[in-house]
């Protein structure tokens, strides 16, 4: 859009548009002089879906325009502006613009950004902030196919509520163990202001689900400081699988329950791209294990017909039935050098993704302040990133430890979790239409006291088995993937692709319960992938997987529908199954806000 700057600020300066405001006096104060000018104006040009005035849309499809604009509703002018790290009066700094369009690109319900200046004859900046939204109401429904359709569930989502950029979430699942009704609420402006607000409130199978952070993000690369305090209160079955799925289905459904209060606030000192960080957070944790001698057990896909203990099965997961009980006091440390770009058609087809090259670590140790008859450990958890850019090849990747030592069990350590993965991406040129994605996995744990289990099936590991398939303690996978942009029919409309891939993996038993070897294991598929509007960073997916080798049925292909990317850097869906095993209460999420 830069190309239209010229008329685009004629048009608003001749007869004003939707979203333009008039411009602030300059502020008292504003250090002078400033080497770049000053900024005299800011247009807020915020598009719905798609922009009728562009003179390069297909006039063909204009129906199609008019009734995408009419179903959706205009992110609204002061939702962008507030986002803003600038003003009119303020000093024209190309930093800021550029932190500025990061930001409101981190935004799910934003499809295009462009921040740029116009230089007037007075010398000072008139910025144009220009903007299109992403059809921003999701729906996604559950469905497997295994003796027929099955309908599993649906979360219903609307990421931009009346153009105001809250979001609110409805989400009803019925599959195997999993019975969840649950609401959401967010916002990422809490009374006009940078703070964030997220509750989620609902019923699992297990009791009940209470959910709220409040915080206050870093403001980009630029922000200085921090502050999150979260709550949360959850009643679940840990689904242990014991043996492989297929051959003799057995779960046991292990109730726990997990109470978690936390309070940190973190600086960074340093500037954009050579960044120090520290902090401090205290922390309540309670995790305990109501009524496990009650503990339900599902033999065959019955979750309805549920017998009782089976003292066999629960000798088994004793080891892992720990109760923990702490008030924790943490130092946060961490080190950030990094660079931001823009990239086209990696985690979507056309639409632009920032990723982040350099590197950065980030720690956190805690000792438990051992009040009353609370436990007495120490834990600490240390993440590290690395990404470069070189030859057209995008290499990044990612590594976490978490470990505990428990004093009252001689200094030994327990819990230690380990989770690292890595990407490589290629386009075979600037126009090409295929990107070549590689990811290589691994994930582990080692004398777990607490719940604990992976499984070698799933949609983020290997896509052909069912997520009960194959239960381990320590895994690999290995995933290729060719992601191909189509086009054709509706250019203009929205975005059309396919893709093909292969994963390939191993469980392990470790030490946790009912562990098994799955030898290597492989599995294949394709599928479709789709963007709306054009341009659109969020991927819609339906993908055919299957197992391959002569053990494969055609029973066995499984059908996958998503929403964002399975694999990549930038939209990966929650995996639970190492989150849910931690016990520290802290994930790393305290040193981006966002990333």
């Amino acid at each position: 859009m830069k190309s239209l700057a010229p008329a685009l600020f004629a048009a608003f300066a001749a007869s004003g548009t939707a979203g333009q405001e008039s411009p602030p006096a300059a502020r008292a104060g504003t250090p002078a002089p400033c080497p770049d000018g000053v900024i005299s104006y800011v247009f807020i040009d915020n598009h719905s879906i798609f922009d009728t005035s562009d003179p390069e849309l297909d006039r063909r499809f204009a129906w199609a325009y008019g009734i995408a604009n009419a179903l959706h509703a205009r992110t609204r002018a002061y939702v962008i502006r507030r986002e803003l790290l600038f003003d009119a009066g303020d000093c024209y700094d190309p930093l800021l613009l550029r932190e500025s369009e990061r930001l409101l690109r981190a935004y799910d319900f934003l499809s295009h950004v462009d921040i740029f200046g116009l230089r007037q004859p007075d010398s000072t900046w008139h910025v144009i902030v220009d903007t299109r939204d992403e059809w921003s109401t999701q729906l996604d429904l559950r469905v497997r196919f295994d003796g027929g359709v099955r309908f599993d569930g649906v979360r219903l989502r609307e990421n931009n509520l009346l153009g105001t950029g809250q979001a609110v979430a409805f989400h009803y699942i019925e599959r195997d163990v999993t019975r969840d009704v649950i609401v959401s609420y967010a916002t990422p402006q809490l009374a006009r202001t940078r703070w964030d607000l997220r509750v989620a409130a609902g019923r699992t199978r297990a009791g009940t689900l209470v959910d709220q952070v409040i915080a206050y993000p870093f403001v980009g690369e630029i922000g200085k400081w921090a502050f999150r305090q979260s709550f949360r209160r959850e009643d679940r079955f840990f689904d242990y699988i014991a043996g492989d799925a297929v051959e003799n289905e057995t779960r046991v459904l292990f109730p726990v329950r997990d109470k978690a209060v936390d309070l940190a606030a973190i600086a960074r000192v340093g500037h954009p791209g050579a960044l120090t960080l520290f902090g401090v957070a205290i922390g309540f944790r309670e995790l305990s294990f109501p009524g496990a001698d009650s503990a339900e057990i599902v033999r065959g896909k019955d979750f309805n017909a549920t017998s009782g203990a089976d003292s066999a099965l629960l000798a088994e997961i004793q080891r892992q039935a720990e109760p923990a009980e702490n008030v924790r006091l943490m130092l946060l440390l961490g080190k950030r050098n990094v660079r931001w770009v823009q990239r086209r058609g990696f985690d979507s087809m056309r639409g632009v993704q920032d990723i982040r090259l350099g590197a950065e670590a980030e720690l956190a140790i805690g000792r438990s302040l051992g009040l009353g008859r609370t436990d007495r450990d120490l834990i600490t958890s240390l993440g590290l990133y690395g990404a470069r850019e070189d030859a057209g090849i995008l290499l990044a990747g990612h590594l976490r430890l978490d470990a505990r030592k428990d004093y009252d069990d001689g200094g030994r350590w327990k819990d230690l979790f380990v989770e690292g993965e890595g990407f490589a991406y290629w386009k075979p040129g600037g126009d090409s239409r295929h990107t070549l994605v590689l990811r290589a996995a691994g994930a582990g744990g080692w004398q777990t006291r607490t719940p604990f289990q992976l499984t070698l099936g799933g949609d983020r590991a290997l896509r052909g088995y069912a997520r009960e398939r194959f239960p381990g303690g320590r895994r690999v996978i290995f995933s290729v993937e060719d992601r191909i942009y189509i086009g054709w029919p509706l250019p203009d409309v929205l975005d059309l692709g396919a893709t093909i891939f292969a994963d390939v993996g191993r469980v392990w038993p470790g030490d946790v319960p009912f562990g098994t070897d799955s030898g290597w294991r492989t599995t294949a598929g394709f599928g479709l992938r789709g963007s709306f509007p054009a341009g659109g960073r969020t991927t819609y997916r339906l993908d055919l997987a299957f197992p391959v080798g002569h053990h494969a049925k055609p029973r066995d292909v499984r059908l996958i529908l998503s929403i964002g990317e399975l694999l990549g850097l930038v939209t990966r869906p929650d995996d639970t199954q190492m989150p849910r095993a931690r016990t520290n209460g802290f994930n790393g999420e305290l040193f981006h806000f966002p990333n």
